[in-house]
């Protein structure tokens, strides 16, 4: 059992704790929206609707939503140790693939303990749990696995590794016991140190507020952007900022009830012109994502917030996307309510707005309430300005955070894309994954039936030309071809992969036959009847008794002899040993279409699909042509295919074909046919044409010659 030291990369160590934070707070997102929604309906503002829940559910109606709120807001606290604790032990730890991880319910349940630990020591922390507890939470949910991990490397405080004949819960619970219980008793004497430190006194921002009111400018100067600090301050570190203003901040503001003043600072004022939204003044935030993002986790948050933010509640955006210990947010989420709160104290100060001694919800809407507190446009006003400023000062850190998930996207995506390439075979464990991986194959798979549906080009056909010995064009793969709005060229094996593992390749599949024919049609009537059309057929694709059906009303449709189309049956899966696949074949070569096998010679089925079924051709597998000039092995297992479709009377078809020395030794070992970048990359329906030409072209020129060379390669556009 490998465990990274705690003092291996300090910096990288806190980015860590940073990461599994922040995922912390994103899983707590239905917790957190279950939470908000019943304390908006116990805090929404308009009179009737009070008045309607009192008629409906009596005159404790708030209380009822309160318990809500309790259990869920009201043990944030806790959870997010849990999830902390929990997160942080499963990457920390590094087990090699024999040795079992711990069990993420044991380090939860240590993490508990911890935590109600804390809690218990104060017993007049009756909001321990909750809010208020938050970067508790995080403190003891770090602890708590770091701590296990550090006694898990000291093999005294391990149990016994002999108990592998035991059950697998006996087997956890006896050898994590020994530091279980070492963590807990560790985490006990720290809690009991840190109670004997002396408590912060209720008044200990009194100095400062006297200090301010002696000063040559109004106090109120000073005053207001320390309570606006002391606000988001710790609400950025995971803290109700709220809930530290009313416990020891109470001195910066004027006494409740009464009216403006310059010599303290006005708690209404506070609470709905530099509030808006919530903490951080997050409506701005809203409004600057709505603007500027269309799409990922930054929009999905910013609509779901709207309605909250509305009422001036945040934590959708705190804790879902999440703005706590955000390291790239934190500037604007305490600058823009600084900014707020000093124009709306300059506002006051010059007399733009008078304010009434109205007491409204803190929820009640922007706009109107700037209206309830002024009595005037004025007020409105300030709070449209103060929301625009806002707002222009969060854009650029949209902008900066938005592009750092599609960097991180589009590498995630391409990373698990190469992966996918290199196990298509497998590649129907992803989609029952749970991972970073699962979620992009599943996505990839969305989008491409979204690109299929669209017929915006994104999903398409191009064509590669095929030469024979002299060089002269006999035929055309069609190749598919994915252009993906956000990651580019998609693999066509991944194409493929997600199709066949989605169940969706037979209609794309039976999409690609229809281009083609149709395409192939076109070229015979510009005069290339004799070409032949090859597509690709997936395996899975024979089970479909009715392709045959399906296949002989297209050719009907064009007008085409079967002769022209080619079907290359590929590997990238195995070919179904049932009557339904041995019917379709044989009635695919009894329509008078030509049967190739792909990709022959390194599958495992690849002898045993030329003895089910006859074809026209095979062709070698890339693996094998790409390296023939430096492997004297490929070219021995070459020789020996060209062999066999000698005896078997098949064409034998080199493909990846890129030099002319390749060529020319592929020529040698006797293949027939031969298609790759030395000829033509896969080109769009029109370049094909201009190929085509000029490859007539060159032929006519070259008439006399015996054996003619191919033509430079054509770039693709």
């Amino acid at each position: 059992m490998r465990i990274a030291p705690l003092g291996q990369n300090a910096l990288a160590r806190a980015r860590l704790w940073l990461r599994v934070i922040s995922d912390s707070f994103v899983i707590l997102m239905p917790l957190t929206f279950l939470g908000l929604t019943a304390l908006l309906m116990q805090h929404f503002p308009w009179g009737a609707y009070r008045e309607a829940m009192t008629l409906f559910w009596g005159e404790n109606w708030s209380a009822h939503l309160e318990l809500l709120v309790q259990a869920t807001h009201g043990i944030l606290g806790m959870v997010l140790a849990v999830l902390v604790a929990t997160f942080l032990a499963r990457r920390l730890l590094r087990s090699p693939f024999n040795e079992p991880e711990i069990p993420s319910v044991i380090v939860g349940i240590l993490a508990v303990i911890n935590f109600m630990l804390m809690v218990l020591a104060r017993p007049s922390m009756a909001e321990g749990l909750g809010r208020a507890g938050m970067l508790q939470g995080i403190v003891i949910g770090i602890a708590t696995a770091e701590l296990l991990l550090l006694m898990l490397r000291w093999r005294w405080f391990r149990g016994s590794d002999k108990l592998y004949g035991a059950d697998a819960v006996y087997y956890h619970a006896i050898q994590m016991a020994p530091s279980f219980i070492a963590t807990g008793f560790v985490m006990f004497f720290l809690i009991q140190l840190i109670e004997t430190l002396p408590a912060v006194p209720p008044n200990v921002l009194l100095p400062v507020v006297l200090w301010a009111q002696q000063q040559p400018i109004d106090a109120v100067w000073i005053l207001s952007p320390i309570a606006t600090l002391f606000n988001q301050i710790p609400t950025f570190l995971g803290i109700h900022g709220a809930h530290i203003l009313d416990t020891y901040g109470l001195s910066l503001f004027a006494p409740a009830g009464s009216p403006y003043t310059n010599t303290l600072f006005w708690r209404p004022a506070f609470n709905h012109f530099t509030l808006m939204g919530g903490a951080g003044a997050t409506l701005s935030l809203i409004i600057a994502i709505l603007m500027t993002v269309k799409q990922g986790h930054q929009s999905r948050i910013a609509k779901l917030s709207v309605v909250p933010a509305i009422f001036n509640i945040n934590e959708a955006m705190l804790y879902g996307l999440p703005l706590v210990l955000n390291g790239l947010y934190w500037v604007p989420f305490l600058v823009v309510p600084l900014m707020l709160t000093l124009l709306t104290v300059a506002a006051a100060e010059v007399g733009f707005v008078s304010f009434l001694s109205n007491d409204i919800a803190w929820t009640t809407p922007p706009l109107y309430s700037g209206w309830l507190m002024t009595g005037s446009w004025r007020g409105v006003a300030l709070q449209v300005v103060e929301i625009g400023l806002g707002v222009a000062m969060y854009l650029p850190f949209v902008r900066a955070a938005e592009a750092a998930r599609k960097q991180r996207e589009i590498a995630a995506t391409s990373a698990t894309v190469k992966q996918i390439e290199k196990d298509c075979q497998k590649f129907g464990k992803y989609f029952i994954r749970h991972d970073q991986d699962g979620f992009i194959a599943k996505g990839l798979l969305a989008d491409l039936r979204e690109a299929f549906k669209s017929h915006d080009g994104a999903l398409r056909l191009a064509y590669q030309p095929k030469h024979d010995k002299a060089g002269r064009v006999v035929g055309v793969e069609a190749l598919i071809r994915w252009t993906h709005p956000l990651y580019g060229p998609i693999s066509p094996v991944v194409i493929i992969a997600l199709a066949e593992n989605g169940r969706d390749i037979h209609t794309l599949g039976l999409w690609a036959l229809k281009q083609a024919c149709e395409c192939k049609v076109r070229w015979n009537q510009a005069g290339y009847q004799a070409l032949s059309m090859a597509v690709n057929v997936s395996p899975l694709q024979l089970e479909d008794f009715e392709l045959t059906r399906k296949l002989e009303k297209i050719i009907y449709k064009t007008g085409l002899q079967s002769s022209e189309i080619e079907l290359e049956i590929t590997e990238s899966a195995v070919l179904p040993d049932s009557q339904v696949v041995e019917r379709t074949l044989q009635r695919l070569i009894d329509m008078g279409l030509r049967l190739s096998m792909d990709d022959f010679g390194m599958g495992y089925s690849s002898l045993l699909y030329l003895r089910r079924f006859q074809v026209h051709s095979i062709k070698i597998d890339g693996s094998l042509t790409r390296d023939v000039l430096s492997n004297s092995t490929n070219a021995d297992i070459i020789r020996s295919i060209v062999a066999l479709g000698k005896s078997q009377k098949v064409e034998v078809v080199a493909e990846y074909v890129e030099t002319r020395e390749q060529r020319e030794m592929l020529l040698d070992l006797g293949c027939d046919i031969f298609q790759g970048y030395y000829h033509s990359p896969a080109l769009p329906e029109a370049q094909c044409l201009a190929y085509f030409s000029k490859n007539h072209a060159a032929e006519s020129s070259d008439s006399g010659c015996e054996e003619k060379m191919p033509l430079a390669p054509v770039q693709q556009a």
